[in-house]
């Protein structure tokens, strides 16, 4: 391979559409005054990153990321692999490369909607029985799902496999077989648009972005975006400004690869896991300076009677925020979990704060203060400057440093400006959850007094389909109730005897059929009541499963903590050890 074409150099051209940083807000020609609440008014100027502007800030979050880099014991957090110090082991660079972006991958793969705490372990298991991509596509399915059971989410496990062997079997003679480029990374099953960007700026250093839940709570404060996070457009403009504030970080298009842009979303990451968290701890925050909201909160803390803000004209009025309700501010939660799941699900619905409906705010919330006596001042001179002293800046934009300081936060006007915060974005009401119910038959050979461990009493298991919910999963053979049934004790150990005589398994003379009990499992989708029924059989034939499209084995009471069976699924086990 010549010099030419190394992978130092080596990369496919840019969409002209990618080749020039476009922001998702236009500069604005002068200071724009803070949205001062509830009203909020504010041109779509307003929004423009602070971030681009400060360069300094945007050093110190590097900096500040560094310092706690290794904090977490991250396994995954390694250095940058620089290919211009490589160039003359080529092919060897390359295999490095590829383990570093298989690494990145699977650690966005499983930190996906799960704790970084819970993922370690599984982490270092994964790696060490899977070290490359290639290892991987010769692993079986059974493996792969026997691995990754506990973790949740499975067909997580299930793509990360399809995407190691569709990377092996590419025919590109290359000595990275994991492309660097976000269009290419794509085009692997499994990898969507934020992993994409991950392994692209982590491994191989391009100016690319990210955006995560994490990531978008930190933008929507730093912007003063009171929207819905997930919203199809909200979510346009946050990429567009994630796009930006990593290319300027990066020097892009003039500098080529560097450890930056993969230092930058991870930090940006790890701000919204530690610090810019739905409850967030602003007194440690590296970029609070550039954070609109935080200016925002400063100005309730103080309680000002009235304070100067300016009115945009109707053509530049901002038409992406939603109104911020003086109830938002009343019912302003005091202790704000993670909206992700852990798991594929949870043994009970998370609780929620209601909304309270008295007309009058309670004691001690943050809209408060706000009083009745509040007038506005007439419209600003527009020679006159955007902002007055009434209005808190610690933005870039007021970065004179012979200006004297605001005096500090007292602990109350901290407390006050987190919570006023932790309202951005906009938390949207969440859809109720189908609830269904369904009888799960754990069905059982009888049991025998020899101690030849093939005459032990052994349960029926079956294999979910290869794809949908808990992919090829397995579980306890269960039949789903209808909601027009009538559901008592006896009416679902009926429906268990019925469907277990439809499997033809054996006699059911005699046999106990008992409910164990009805655990409650929480899908992201789904809240499902599992009522748990022991079916024993008399006299099953080892090799008595029915024949279709289902996979079903018996399996020994002492092999079932090997089986892939879900989270669920387990719970209902327990049930089953227990008596």
């Amino acid at each position: 391979m010549s010099k030419g074409k190394t992978l130092a150099t080596r990369a496919k051209p840019r969409s002209k559409s990618a080749a020039v940083i476009a922001p998702a807000f236009t500069k604005p020609t002068s200071p724009q005054p803070t949205a001062v609440p509830p009203l909020r008014a504010h041109s779509s100027a307003y929004h423009y990153p602070l971030l681009i502007e400060d360069e300094g800030i945007g050093k110190e979050l590097l900096g500040w990321f560094d310092g706690i880099e290794e904090a977490r014991n991250m396994p995954w957090r390694k250095k940058w692999l620089d290919p211009a110090k490589h160039e003359s082991w080529e092919v060897e660079f390359g295999k490095l490369l590829e383990k570093r972006a298989y690494e990145v991958w699977v650690s966005e793969v499983m930190l996906q909607q799960t704790r970084v705490s819970t993922v370690i372990p599984y982490f270092n298991t994964w790696i060490s029985k899977w070290p490359t991509v290639e290892a991987l596509a010769e692993a079986s399915h059974d493996d792969v799902l026997s691995v990754w059971k506990g973790l949740g989410y499975y067909s997580r496990a299930t793509r990360l496999h399809d995407g190691a062997k569709a990377v092996v079997t590419a025919k590109d003679d290359v000595p990275c077989k994991i492309p660097s480029a976000v269009d290419a990374l794509q085009k692997i099953p499994g990898i969507g648009r934020y992993t994409a960007g991950a392994v692209s700026s982590i491994a191989f250093g391009e100016a690319e972005p990210v955006l995560d839940g994490n990531v978008a709570r930190v933008l929507s404060r730093q912007l003063g975006l009171y929207v819905d996070a997930k919203d199809k457009k909200s979510t346009d403009v946050l990429w567009e400004v994630a796009d930006s504030l990593v290319k300027s970080v990066a020097g892009y298009p003039k500098k080529g690869r560097s450890s930056d842009p993969g230092q930058w979303n991870q930090a940006l990451m790890e701000l919204g896991s530690t610090i810019c968290t739905p409850r967030p701890k602003c007194e440690e925050c590296p970029i609070q300076r550039t954070c609109r909201v935080y200016v925002e909160g400063q100005i309730l803390s103080t309680k000002k009677a009235t304070v100067a803000t300016g009115v945009p004209d109707i053509e530049d009025a901002c038409t992406l925020c939603l109104q911020l309700d003086t109830e938002d501010l009343a019912t302003a939660p005091e202790d704000a979990g993670d909206d992700d799941d852990d798991d594929e699900g949870a043994t009970a619905p998370k609780s929620t704060k209601k909304r309270k409906t008295e007309q009058k705010p309670p004691a001690n919330t943050i809209s408060n203060y706000f009083t009745s006596r509040t007038t506005p001042k007439p419209k600003p001179d527009p020679a006159a400057p955007a902002s007055s002293t009434d209005t808190p800046t610690s933005t870039a934009e007021s970065s004179n440093p012979n200006k004297r300081k605001a005096p500090p936060a007292t602990p109350s006007q901290t407390r006050a400006i987190a919570t006023y915060c932790s309202l951005f974005p906009k938390k949207m009401p969440k859809k109720a959850v189908p609830e269904e119910d369904a009888v799960v038959c754990i069905i059982s050979t009888p049991s025998s007094s020899s101690s030849s461990s093939s005459s032990t009493r052994r349960y029926l298991i079956e294999q979910r389909p290869a794809k949908g919910l808990l992919a090829s999963l397995w579980q306890f053979p269960q039949q789903t109730l209808l909601p027009a049934d009538k559901q008592t004790p006896a009416s679902r150990k009926a429906t268990a005897r019925n469907y277990v005589a439809s499997l033809g398994l054996g006699s059911l003379d005699g046999g106990e059929v008992r409910e164990l009990g009805s655990p409650v499992h929480v899908f992201t989708h789904l809240k499902l009541t599992m009522h748990v029924v022991h079916v024993g059989l008399e006299g099953a034939a080892e090799g008595a499963t029915s024949e279709g499209k289902t996979a079903r084995r018996w399996v020994a009471a002492e092999d079932m903590a090997g089986a892939t069976l879900s989270t669920g699924m387990r719970r209902c086990w327990e049930l089953v050890a227990e008596t």
